[in-house]
């Protein structure tokens, strides 16, 4: 699993955090820590992942099923599926537990005695605490429905110096605003399949620069004669960048550090050339 998807796990499951108590559809206190909303269903038959998750309605894609659920010592662990995500249950026992996905969850069905609980997260969640199974008795699986998480995009902006004056220059690629402010020539590409970008100087076109993605990890290096002040890096979805964290000139406001990080840190490499770089 790339550092970045491992990362996104232990930030997840740190985060988790008690929602407070929940009424269930008949009305009953249940106590409940969980985010879902919960609906009942008395007599659910039981199959395998994708029939289960087809019986629960929804538009997830893909399903998981953790079967034979040990009712003394829980299922605690990491569940990897055929899609390459990443479950992991935590602070488990017979009758409850938490859980962490790589992937966006839209539902979870907790199957114990008869029936089951069905979570539902309309908007997928990455983790939730204290689910518990039909009656609170013992659980005899769970069944995980989830999608393809967002696709994440990249870009750059630089502030250099050229050995006389301090200018800025811009990654290459898709556009992603029309304007004539300078993210008019911002571009984008798919993180982290995108291994080499090219820096620009803004409207002109000359090669500044390179960023490199590795194993997640990304390296901003600059052309001979040229040193790195700062850097800002986004990663996040199309939609964030187009409509999150907008300045008046509908530009993103690329020293906001809760969406953009910044690097302050020029390095020297090898070959005598600046360049920052990002561990992921």
């Amino acid at each position: 699993m790339k550092k970045i998807a491992k990362m996104t796990l232990i930030v997840a499951a740190i985060l988790i955090a008690a929602t407070g108590c929940q009424k269930n559809d008949e009305g009953i206190d249940v106590n409940l820590k969980s985010s879902g909303v919960m609906t009942i269903v008395d007599n659910w038959k039981s199959g395998n992942a994708e029939t289960e998750c087809a019986a629960a309605g929804g538009d997830c894609a893909y399903a998981f099923k953790i079967d034979e659920w040990d009712e003394e010592f829980g299922m605690d662990g990491s569940y990897e599926t055929i899609e390459e995500n990443s479950i992991i249950i935590l602070n488990s026992t017979g009758k409850t537990f938490d859980w962490v996905s790589e992937y966006p969850v839209c539902k979870v069905i907790v199957k114990a005695g008869r029936g089951a609980y069905v979570y539902s997260y309309p908007d997928g969640a990455y983790h939730d605490e204290g689910l518990i199974g039909f009656q609170r008795k013992g659980i005899s699986h769970v069944t995980f429905c989830y999608k393809e998480p967002p696709q994440l995009i990249l870009a750059v902006k630089v502030l250099y110096n050229d050995g006389s004056r301090n200018l800025y220059c811009e990654t290459t690629g898709m556009q992603a605003f029309v304007t004539d402010a300078w993210c008019g020539n911002l571009g984008y590409n798919f993180y982290p399949s995108t291994p080499e970008i090219d820096l620009v100087w803004p409207g002109v076109g000359t090669h500044i620069g390179t960023v490199q993605v590795e194993d997640g990890d990304v390296t901003v290096t600059l052309n001979e004669g040229k040193t790195l002040i700062c850097s800002y890096l986004f990663i996040g979805t199309l939609e964030d960048l187009q409509t999150l964290n907008l300045k008046a000139d509908g530009c993103p406001w690329y020293t906001n550090p809760a969406v953009w990080q910044q690097n302050t840190t020029p390095l020297v490499n090898s070959e005598g050339l600046s360049y920052m770089f990002y561990d992921f």
